[in-house]
């Protein structure tokens, strides 16, 4: 597995810093990003290129429910859905229909609150954990992922540890993948979700 660190996803902070107050990044294995898109339920119609930067501010100025976007990138074979507003791909029939025959791992930040991190096989959920309390996992391997925790600093004993950016260091070492920031700089493929839909807690 790759050998990343916390420290490689400080620039999310330094760069983006809204966004990395709240968002929902979700690798999928093997998918297009039209296909991807298509299991989270959008309407290849209505894709288009849309800048996140342009959505986080959208969210941070709305008086009510902010508009809830998501865009799409493709990085060694997978593809990476980002939520700058939202979380749907956290839900369990949209995590089990991306997963379905391939895998799934997703990295679910809100300020201060959740740092929440899955892992999903074909629609089974291997391992799930707060990073705030990291020693409580759930799924069907709970520890498989025991000693890539430890080397991105979440056994509990890393106070100074960003959560947000080990939890994306860990996504790293499962999928392979490493964001950089330019990819999440530029207009990405995308589309505005329906915001009808009810998003759950979890």
């Amino acid at each position: 597995m790759p050998v990343a660190r916390a420290r490689d996803y400080a620039w999310l902070r330094e760069t983006q810093p809204d966004l990395a107050e709240a968002y929902c990044l979700s690798y999928i294995r093997g998918l297009s990003k039209a296909e991807a898109l298509g299991r989270l339920g959008v309407d290849e119609r209505r894709l288009r290129c849309l800048p996140i930067a342009e959505a986080v501010e959208a969210g941070l100025s709305a008086e009510g429910s902010p508009p809830m976007t998501v865009h799409a990138l493709s990085l060694n074979g997978w593809t990476v859905l980002v939520e700058p507003t939202g979380c749907r791909t956290t839900r369990p029939e949209n995590y089990r229909s991306l997963s379905a025959e391939t895998e799934l791992v997703s990295v679910r930040v809100l300020a201060e609150h959740r740092y929440e991190f899955r892992w999903v096989i074909d629609g089974v959920l291997q391992t799930f954990f707060d990073v705030c309390s990291p020693h409580v996992r759930r799924g069907t391997r709970p520890d498989a992922l025991n000693e890539e925790m430890r080397a991105v600093g979440l056994d509990g004993d890393a106070a100074d540890t960003d959560p947000g950016a080990a939890a994306l260091a860990l996504a790293e070492r499962v999928t392979g993948v490493r964001l950089r920031p330019s990819h999440l700089a530029g207009p990405l493929l995308g589309a505005e979700l329906d915001v009808g839909v009810p998003l759950a807690a979890r």
